[in-house]
């Protein structure tokens, strides 16, 4: 029998929490008024706090280790 060989490519963590706090940002905005400019404003809100966690919150500090 043949070995398989599993190529498991890593995850772009960042990247999905920029599209899912875009995304979930949209839906929400939506949701509490109801209108299109508020889902871009939910959008461009979201994306701006996923860029606040990865940059701020998310980095690992050298205490945390």
């Amino acid at each position: 029998m043949e070995n398989q060989v599993n190529d498991v490519q890593p995850l772009n963590v960042k990247g999905l929490i920029l599209l899912i706090g875009s995304v979930l940002g949209a839906l929400t905005a939506f949701a509490s008024c109801g209108s299109f400019l508020s889902l871009i404003g939910g959008l461009v809100g979201g994306f701006i706090f996923a860029v606040f966690f990865n940059t701020v919150l998310l980095p690992q500090k050298p205490h945390d280790r």
